[in-house]
């Protein structure tokens, strides 16, 4: 009985905060998305918790990409292939920019919040950076890092 119980402590001491703690978070990418925008990450505002993992999917096959344009400091950045899945474990609390590098022209743009803003000053300077190169949407990262807390 002793070790049942020992046994069932270790197992909610080390198991159960690790998976409670972290989720799995989807985005599709579109070429068609909700409220008639195109070229979109559905959602374009992530607010996900250090540890989760955000799957990128893209839904219509149209050469989307996911890459991270910018992440915090001592995060991995990450770069899918046209029109693959990719999962990204966010390791590291800050902002992350995200664009689709085939429709970053017409403004296919995500921002990732991972727990506190960190690197904020930063993702407004390469945000801006990154939107002078878009032909149509150029405000989306800025009213996407509008909606950082």
């Amino acid at each position: 009985m002793k070790i049942l119980r020992f046994t069932l402590l270790v197992l909610f001491m080390t198991g159960l905060p690790v998976l409670a703690g972290s989720h799995e978070l989807t985005v599709k990418m579109l070429t068609n998305g909700p409220n008639g925008l195109q070229y979109v990450f559905d959602p374009m505002f992530i607010k996900a918790n250090v540890g989760d993992t955000i799957s990128f999917e893209p839904v219509d096959k149209n050469g989307h990409t996911s890459i991270s344009v910018l992440v915090p400091p001592g995060a991995t950045p990450w770069k899918a292939a046209p029109n693959a899945d990719i999962k990204v474990k966010l390791a590291k609390p800050g902002v992350y920019l995200v664009e689709c590098d085939v429709h970053k022209v017409m403004g296919m743009v995500a921002v990732v919040q991972v727990g506190k803003a960190v690197n904020l000053a930063d993702a407004k300077t390469k945000a801006a950076e990154e939107s002078a190169h878009m032909a149509t949407n150029k405000d989306r990262f800025e009213k996407l890092l509008a909606m950082v807390k």
